[in-house]
């Protein structure tokens, strides 16, 4: 799709190579009818100002934001009203423990109860391998009352863990955090001896205040914050995603430095994953997200997932053996947990 090899993105002109990228990322974005960049109105102009994350899109009366989510003409007219604190765009499901979460390795969580999986429609990024690219899809439908919705799951003993995952939880980060917090409430109320988990699996670009108070969160249930860290070089991750990791390294390293290890090494606060996309994210890259890592702490659980072709990445194959081992051998130098997921991908490449 990129039709760019990684040294050439990494090494080459950036100013020949970036309009090329973006170019490509406007195409895939078209189809879906989203903006090809981050809306930015003037000052005279601005109807509505969004810093919900990296991307802080400022919309004119017929802009629309990056991840899709608000819109000011529709949100008037009624067709698709924003997503606020109190409402949300959620398709949940139960998932039976133990899950294919990517901190399943480590996850104490009890076996025979569920996970209500968290949809969020929306995101930050444009990943051309989205795994949940449905994320862009979405209608009033998928609107739900943050009130009922805790009502339904604390009526259900059987969960014992709310997982937000998506698209990015970052775009409607107000919401999952109200959400849970309801949640919350209503359990400590009925039943102190429940447990009960947050979650959070996101690609960490959201604000800092709201991005903590999901750590926060996590922390007091015994749950755990995952961070997509899909890149160390931002120009690689603008290719990838068509938007920077600045954000998310920053994130990364302030919960890290903060929160890790605040409940004891058997409880793990966050961790990392990296997709290993063939060509792209190499050995080289993997190494530097483990030293970065590594650098703030050895002991942050790290997992390593093995890629399969998706969205407007079918043309790549698998992660081939060779590189997927040569990734976990070299993290492994850094790290002291790190884990290869989607192994069973591996018997097919």
């Amino acid at each position: 799709m990129l039709q760019l090899c990684r040294d050439c993105i990494l090494n080459e002109n950036w100013e020949v190579v970036e309009p090329h990228i973006l170019a490509v990322h406007k195409q895939v974005r078209n189809l879906v009818d989203l903006p090809s960049k981050p809306p930015k109105a003037d000052d005279m102009d601005a109807k509505l100002r969004c810093n919900l994350c990296i991307n802080e899109c400022v919309l004119s009366k017929n802009d629309l934001s990056y991840c899709g989510l608000r819109n000011i003409p529709k949100s008037q007219s009624g067709e698709l009203p924003l997503p606020s604190r109190s409402r949300g765009y959620i398709h949940g499901y139960l998932d039976r423990i133990p899950t294919n979460c990517c901190n399943a390795w480590f996850c104490n969580a009890e076996y025979d109860t569920y996970s209500y999986a968290a949809f969020l429609y929306g995101c930050s990024y444009n990943c051309l391998s989205c795994q949940n690219s449905s994320h862009k899809l979405f209608s009033k439908k998928h609107l739900f009352d943050a009130e009922f919705l805790a009502k339904q799951i604390v009526k259900n003993k059987k969960i014992t863990c709310l997982c937000y995952f998506g698209g990015t939880p970052e775009v409607q980060l107000p919401f999952s955090i109200n959400l849970a917090g309801l949640i919350i409430e209503k359990i400590e109320k009925q039943d102190k001896k429940r447990k009960f988990r947050i979650c959070w699996e996101f690609n960490g670009s959201g604000r800092q205040d709201l991005v903590e108070k999901c750590m926060r969160l996590a922390i007091k249930t015994g749950g755990n914050i995952k961070f997509d860290l899909k890149t160390f070089n931002e120009k690689l991750n603008i290719a990838l995603c068509g938007v920077s990791n600045s954000k998310t390294l920053e994130n990364f390293k302030y919960l890290a430095e903060i929160f890790f290890n605040t409940r004891g090494k058997y409880m793990p606060e966050m961790s990392a994953c990296t997709l290993m996309v063939p060509g792209y994210t190499n050995h080289k890259e993997v190494e530097l997200i483990a030293r970065f890592i590594s650098e703030i702490n050895p002991e942050i659980p790290y997992s390593l997932l093995v890629f399969h072709g998706d969205y407007k990445m079918k043309d790549l194959p698998i992660t081939p053996k060779k590189q997927a081992t040569k990734c976990l051998e070299i993290a492994k130098k850094y790290l002291k947990n790190v884990h290869l997921g989607n192994k069973f991908l591996l018997g097919f490449s």
